[in-house]
């Protein structure tokens, strides 16, 4: 029995020794485990932050893409309503012009003009002005040329607002690339979830190695116990021989017979306790990674905000190009104002033509009724200075041939006399034909507003 106890007690110290060893191995990865899950646990908020910096630096970026998304589609409005407003003007101008050209100014007028106009033909010719007689029409009396170059210039300034426009696409476009390859470096670097916290992966898994290692503590105290007993019952053996006959080793036997069971155990625990340390440290070599990749991005990032750098040229094209569009706009806007202004007074103007139709024929009847006033006048003044001068002659045939010259000369003076002028002494105004007067004034009541 003594030597099977020895056997017994040998193969307990080695079961022992083996189950000191894995539990050595385990402590060990333990502990690196704790180190990894230490590296994790100060790595994963300095993720949170640099992911959270990102995120609020590309919130920037996407602002100022937006606002220049807003100055270009200003642009674009802007660009839309004076391009209607200048079709509406053009319009507009081409009817008037049409309306112009097709009325006709008075023969009488054209002809009264010319006969003014001959003293001063010559002169007209040398200085390159073309003869009254020429203009025939409305249309012949105003300078298209001056609309059409504003028409001209209002076309360049909205070209000018459409190469603003396109720049500010170009900008947005640039801005967007950029930020494009920004986010898919971010979507590379972040190789993980954020949903899922640092700390409960930690805490499982430095719980799941802690039961492990609890569990193979009591196994291998149990084998510590195992082995103590037997070398209990062998001191027992050698020291008193008798005593070994009556000792019962069936337990002992059983628990021997359990030790390969219990390795067994030993080992799982084990390989349970490095699969954990693997995973923590294949995880902290991730957190790491991201980390650094994180702020490779922010990195770049900071580029983009840095002098010279990306925001930087684009505040100062979105400054020069705010500057140009408002200089634009304005330029715009009176230069519409002025076609605007134009097209009101050329239709004023033909409103204006009929009206001055009306007041040449209002003039010239005022004219002839002053002339026949004047000869009335003259009339009654011829016979009031020939009346005078009857009385006169009977009063000297009376008495002022007894008189002395010396006495009274004035009295022999010849009477005074009434005359008339219209002045100023103006040509006679020409007598508009009846066709003429009539369109006008069916033209003034045509385009009277009604009340």
């Amino acid at each position: 029995m003594e030597q099977e106890l020895i056997e017994l007690l040998l193969a307990a110290k080695k079961a022992l020794s083996t189950g000191q060893n894995v539990c050595a191995q385990a402590n060990t990865r333990s502990q690196e485990s704790g180190k990894h899950v230490e590296v994790i646990e100060k790595t994963w908020p300095k993720i949170l932050f640099l992911h959270n910096h990102i995120v609020s630096q590309f919130s920037t970026l996407e602002r100022i893409r937006d606002f220049i998304l807003i100055k270009t589609d200003e642009a674009r409005n802007c660009i839309k309503d004076h391009e209607t407003t200048l079709a509406n003007v053009s319009m507009e101008l081409t009817t008037i012009f049409e309306m112009l050209k097709d009325y006709s100014v008075d023969e009488a007028i054209l002809k009264e003009n010319h006969k003014r106009a001959n003293q001063f033909q010559s002169g007209m010719e040398a200085s390159g002005v073309s003869p009254i007689s020429q203009n025939t029409t409305l249309f012949n009396y105003i300078d298209d040329q001056a609309v059409l170059e504003l028409q001209r210039q209002t076309d360049d300034e909205i070209g000018e607002i459409e190469n603003v426009c396109s720049s500010l696409i170009a900008m947005t476009n640039t801005l967007s690339a950029a930020m494009g390859e920004l986010e898919i470096l971010q979507e590379s670097a972040l190789s993980i979830s954020l949903d899922e916290g640092a700390s409960n992966f930690a805490n499982e898994k430095t719980q799941i190695q802690e039961d492990e290692i609890s569990k193979m503590a009591d196994i291998l105290t149990s084998l510590t116990n195992h082995y103590d007993q037997l070398g209990e019952a062998t001191r027992l053996c050698q020291s008193e021989p008798e005593a070994c006959k009556q000792l019962d080793i069936s337990v002992l036997q059983d628990d021997h017979d359990h030790v390969p069971d219990i390795l067994e155990d030993l080992r799982e625990s084990l390989e349970i306790v490095e699969s954990v340390s693997e995973e923590t440290r294949v995880r902290m070599k991730v957190y790491l990674s991201v980390q650094k990749e994180l702020i490779r991005v922010l990195t770049e990032l900071e580029l983009f905000g840095s002098p010279r750098g990306v925001v930087d040229t684009v505040y100062e094209k979105m400054l020069s190009a705010e500057t140009e569009m408002n200089e634009s706009k304005h330029n715009l806007d009176a230069l519409l104002k002025q076609l605007m202004d134009l097209a009101e007074r050329y239709r004023l103007y033909l409103e204006s033509y009929n009206h001055l139709v009306l007041e040449v024929e209002r003039r010239r009847r005022v004219v002839e009724q002053q002339e026949r006033q004047q000869k009335e006048l003259i009339r009654a003044a011829e016979e009031s200075y020939n009346n005078e001068l009857e009385e006169r002659r009977a009063w000297f045939n009376q008495h002022g041939q007894y008189l002395p010259d010396a006495l009274c000369p004035f009295i022999f003076d010849m009477p005074t006399i009434l005359t008339v002028n219209l002045e100023p002494n103006t040509m006679r105004l020409p007598e508009v034909s009846k066709s003429s007067i009539q369109k006008a004034i069916s033209d003034i009541h045509r385009n009277k507003p009604s009340s």
